[in-house]
């Protein structure tokens, strides 16, 4: 089964109703994020996605779909998290994404690994690929695909 939660889906900066963009997507004990927007981690505990997570893609570097990794990465640290973090993002977005992760903490206590990923590339899971695809949106862009496995019997 899959589960996703919008966390947040205000356009470049956060309202009353709504933060900036996040999407959570639980699938049979897979935690992926889709973008972190600034907030993102409270919004995670408003919606009791829990903080497990195993992958965080980025879909651009504007700052409203980035500044969250930051807190987020602060927050699973307190919490005692060992497990890896691997961050995806578009080209180019190596540099800027390891300045976001380094903010105000030398060491951390799990490893985080950056990755850019070009259209058509895949991050391969056990039942599953992600996939990225360009999009245009003015800046080095893309989306993300979750394309399943063949499976016997369906």
């Amino acid at each position: 089964m899959i589960r996703v939660t919008f966390l947040g889906t205000s356009a470049s900066r956060p309202t009353v109703r709504r933060n900036v963009s996040s999407i959570a997507v639980q699938r049979e004990g897979d935690l992926l994020l889709f973008d972190c927007g600034e907030g993102t981690q409270r919004q995670m505990m408003r919606y009791g996605t829990g903080f497990g997570v195993r992958d965080l893609f980025l879909t651009h570097l504007h700052a409203d779909h980035f500044l969250g990794i930051t807190g987020l990465i602060r927050t699973m640290a307190l919490q005692g998290r060992t497990d890896p973090l691997h961050i995806f993002g578009p080209p180019g977005s190596t540099a800027t994404l390891r300045q976001a992760i380094g903010l105000g903490m030398d060491r951390f206590a799990f490893p985080v690994e950056v990755e850019e990923l070009d259209a058509g590339d895949r991050i391969g899971r056990d039942a599953y690929d992600i996939v990225a695809f360009r999009v245009n949106h003015g800046t080095a862009a893309q989306g993300y695909a979750l394309v399943e496995h063949e499976r016997l019997g369906r």
